[in-house]
């Protein structure tokens, strides 16, 4: 994989913590920021298609909901035949 670099800024205490958090995983600050993007971005993603699925279900529970509907005369009427 090819690598840029790129040039970003952040507030001092930011980067004095990001540095603890290197030495501590005993990594460079870069390989961190990279993962730490990584992370948030699946994130992201993550929460967009929770997003996408609930709206689904939420679609799906109103098309349930209006099948139901549209057969509750003929389940009243077959209830009639039942002893």
């Amino acid at each position: 994989m090819s690598v840029q670099h790129i040039n970003i800024t952040m507030p001092v205490p930011l980067r004095i913590e990001l540095d603890r958090w290197a030495k501590r995983e005993h990594t460079k600050r870069s390989t961190l920021i990279q993962k730490a993007v990584q992370l948030y971005l699946e994130l992201v993603k993550r929460k967009k298609i929770a997003q996408l699925l609930r709206q689904g279900y939420a679609e799906m529970a109103e098309e349930m909901k209006e099948i139901n509907r549209e057969f509750e005369c003929l389940d009243r009427e077959s209830l009639q035949h039942v002893d």
